[in-house]
């Protein structure tokens, strides 16, 4: 079964593909960037190798399998000042609608700031404020029938839809594929994942469609103690070439009710253009009750900026399914 949800996911992968996709050529040959920026600061700390870990609301972004894993209820939000003017912040929410079923919404807004407007001959026009949007539906779904004692089987599907809002406008639609899987053999449980992210219908600014930024995520979890999680995940984009992910997190039981998580990753997606340095993350988490905070600092390397992501959830643990509380 491994090889067969590994021979799909290249396959999807692969359907996507052109003569130039998923080498240096391609780089600035899609639209909608915007779509593969990062979404809560637990992941982010993590590196990006997350898409075998999710298990909370941002699963809509990482792997919409992962929204299976959540209890009851899942609300975070997070805001992110990037560098220069840019900012963003996004609110997702999931709830379990039935014993195998738990359905997701989101949205993401992304802000440019004030940028001066000018002809072709250099004259000023005035100023205007570039902004994207993007609302999302979710469902993660258990499979019981690929399910046994030995490993669960989960699947689950994104819909989005996309406007920008520049000078022009327009509007695109794009959905995501994941499958995630939990193994029990061994003397390890670990997790296996694969996601289709950002297949649909391009932005049109004039009079053709630019291409969405495809992507395919291969991605693994193991607990190697109770306290320590490691994941790796390759990233392999249409605009670009193969890109790597490590992510560990260690976290604490400080009381019954308050836990605190350190996390730290590696990403080698920047490193050729922005240097080693931008490739490191690093964060922490500190849970109590219900309540989750999260926050995450990335390096831009040569730009000479640092990025602080901040993000916070609320999460019902009770009334779980009655499959959940057995694992």
């Amino acid at each position: 079964m491994k090889r067969a949800l590994l021979a799909a996911a290249l396959a999807l992968a692969c359907s996507a593909s052109r003569a130039a996709d998923f080498t240096k050529d391609a780089i600035g040959t899609t639209g909608s960037n915007f779509l593969i920026t990062d979404q809560g600061a637990r992941g982010i700390a993590m590196g990006g190798a997350y898409s075998a870990v999710t298990n909370d609301a941002y699963s809509m972004y990482w792997n919409p399998a992962g929204l299976s894993r959540v209890p009851r209820t899942d609300a975070s939000f997070e805001y992110t000042k990037s560098y220069e003017d840019i900012s963003y912040q996004s609110a997702y929410v999931a709830q379990r609608i039935n014993e195998t079923g738990v359905l997701g919404l989101g949205w993401r807004y992304q802000d440019y700031g004030l940028v001066t407007n000018t002809d072709i001959s250099g004259n000023t026009l005035g100023q205007f404020r570039p902004r994207d949007y993007v609302g999302e539906i979710g469902w993660g779904q258990s499979v019981f029938d690929l399910s046994d004692s030995e490993v669960d089987v989960t699947m689950g599907g994104t819909m989005r839809w996309i406007h920008s809002d520049y000078l022009l406008h327009s509007d695109g639609y794009s959905g995501d594929l994941g499958i995630l899987s939990r193994f029990y053999t061994g003397p390890y449980t670990y997790d296996v994942s694969a996601v289709a992210q950002n297949m649909g219908i391009g932005q049109n600014f004039d009079q053709k469609r630019d291409t969405l930024p495809f992507r395919a995520r291969l991605g693994g979890a193991m607990f190697v103690t109770h306290e320590l999680l490691v994941s790796v995940e390759a990233i392999i984009p249409i605009n670009n070439v193969v890109t790597g992910a490590l992510g560990v997190e260690y976290t604490l039981q400080i009381d019954r009710n308050m836990k605190l998580a350190m996390r730290a990753g590696f990403n080698s997606l920047n490193i050729e253009s922005l240097n080693v340095e931008s490739a490191a993350s690093c964060g922490l988490g500190l849970t109590v009750g219900n309540f989750t905070a999260d926050y995450a600092f990335t390096p831009m390397g040569v730009l000479g900026d640092q990025i602080h992501h901040f993000s916070i959830s609320f999460n019902l643990p009770n009334k779980a399914s009655r499959r959940y509380r057995e694992r």
